[in-house]
């Protein structure tokens, strides 16, 4: 998820309100559950990414019999670190921000010597074949006082007033307080990078808490050297590799008063030192808890005995998620020069930045970060066709960018398979309408994954939902 900075900043009021609001929820459907289910101390966890990653390595801690189970043939999810061939450099086909705000994910990061670099930009905009360098374009001066406004009095919002905020679509409520049309389109084009669609398709309280809530940058702060993906292998390591099974296609969880059985299928051959060869069938593999971290796509895959609550199901199948797709195009130099180079545009490729910020080396790596219908528009080319469209987009920028690409990256997280989208995106009406259903225990089964965080589309929401889960297991 991308981030834009908001004129002023307050604080977390939507986290601490939910997290209280979590908590009591929670306390009062596991008490007569997963609570009596602590003597065995076995637990299965569904999803190798970030969210199941957290979990098994808290219980695993905690003196817990864990079992991993994945369905990609590779751990870390919609974390995706990738290293062009012949080079050093690495970029993120998936997760790309750590946040100055997100505290559990720096900790783990210290704790596991991985060090953070920093990851800030500076926007030009490139609109109508125009470039405009950082500071030399924005918004009205109607609009940036509305939104000042708007930021000032988000701490003295009631639930009620939050409520019907979420009733709103973006676009609609910033025209409410006085955005004019040339203010709304350019909003959309940043506001669009945040949440994977256009700001017509996003509740207006989920975006405003976005920007209310965030570090001066939005959370676009930092990454971590050497790539994302590091933080998964260093989950892995003190997890223990046995524990982790790849290619493990998980499709049915029942429970009974002995614990949860969990079924499905592997898939052959599986990948070298997944362990999957030495596990039983997943129809054999019975626990005393199960944390399901899977995206929605994947969990309304799996058959639930008994069944998912009807009010449960219902959210699940109305919950979508982002288009997005990402293209990380190597140049032979650096022609953007500046180090914290990003670029807004209103053409296909839509959003640039920077992905080899302080690695060494006459060769970079810039990105185009492409939502909604620009992200399927993309999807559908070769890789030819994709890296013509994105160097030619550039050429406004400097004329020179086609003939010094020499290869791309990209991935179209909308056609992933197990995810069919890059994060949650909540619709009007979504935020206090269904996300708090979803999060709800299911029997001895609890749900994790940044679709249910406070920090909803980061790699720390994921972190603080897995934990969060482990924590009532262990409690």
């Amino acid at each position: 998820m991308t981030k834009r900075p908001p004129e002023t900043q307050t604080k977390n009021t939507r986290r601490a309100f939910l997290k209280t609001l979590g908590a009591s929820a929670a306390g009062l459907v596991l008490a007569p559950t997963v609570f009596t289910q602590r003597r065995s101390k076995k637990c299965i966890v569904i999803g190798a990414g970030f969210a199941g990653l957290s979990a098994a390595y808290k219980l695993k801690t905690a003196g817990w019999d864990v079992t991993v189970l994945e369905a990609r043939t590779r751990i870390g999810g919609r974390v995706f670190s990738h290293k062009f061939a012949g080079t050093d450099l690495v970029c993120e086909l998936g997760a790309e921000w750590v946040g100055e705000s997100h505290e559990r994910l720096k900790a783990l990061c210290h704790d596991f010597n991985i060090p953070l670099q920093k990851h800030q930009f500076e926007d030009y905009l490139l609109r109508d074949g125009k470039v405009y360098r950082p500071g030399e374009w924005g918004f009205s001066s109607q609009a940036k006082a509305a939104f000042e406004k708007l930021i000032a009095g988000y701490e003295k919002l009631t639930p009620l007033a939050k409520s019907k905020l979420d009733k709103y679509d973006w676009w609609t409520y910033l025209e409410k307080i006085g955005f004019n049309g040339d203010d709304l389109r350019l909003r959309d084009l940043m506001d669009s990078t945040d949440f994977g669609e256009s700001i017509r398709h996003v509740s207006a309280f989920a975006a405003l808490a976005e920007y209310a809530e965030s570090s001066p940058k939005n959370e676009m702060d930092y990454k971590m050297t050497g790539g994302n993906s590091r933080l998964a292998e260093e989950f892995a390591k003190r997890i223990g590799p046995e524990n982790i099974h790849l290619a493990s296609v998980v499709r049915s969880i029942k429970q009974s008063p002995r614990g949860v059985v969990v079924g499905g299928y592997r898939v052959y051959p599986p990948p070298p030192g997944s362990h999957a060869e030495s596990l039983p069938s997943l129809s054999e593999i019975t626990a005393d808890a199960v944390i399901c971290t899977v995206p929605i796509n994947s969990l309304l895959k799996i058959k639930f005995d008994p069944p998912l609550p009807p009010a449960q199901r219902d959210a699940a199948e109305r919950l979508t998620y982002a288009r997005i797709c990402k293209n990380s195009v190597l140049y032979d130099e650096r022609f953007w020069r500046d180090e914290n180079f990003s670029m807004v545009s209103d053409v296909t490729s839509h959003y640039y930045f920077h992905s080899t910020q302080s690695q060494p080396g006459k060769q970079g790596i810039l990105t185009s970060y492409a939502i909604g219908e620009k992200a399927d528009v993309l999807a559908s080319q070769s890789d030819e066709r994709r890296l013509r469209i994105i160097t030619n987009d550039l050429v406004d920028f400097n004329r020179d960018a086609p003939k010094l690409a020499r290869g791309i990256a990209s991935y179209a997280w909308q056609r992933d398979e197990y995810t069919d989208g890059a994060y949650a995106v909540y619709k009007p009406g979504q935020w206090f309408g269904i996300r708090p259903i979803l999060a709800r225990p299911h029997g001895k089964v609890l749900f994790a994954g940044e679709h249910i965080a406070d920090w909803q589309g980061f790699m720390e929401g994921a972190i603080e939902t897995g934990e969060a889960a482990a924590a009532q297991l262990i409690h």
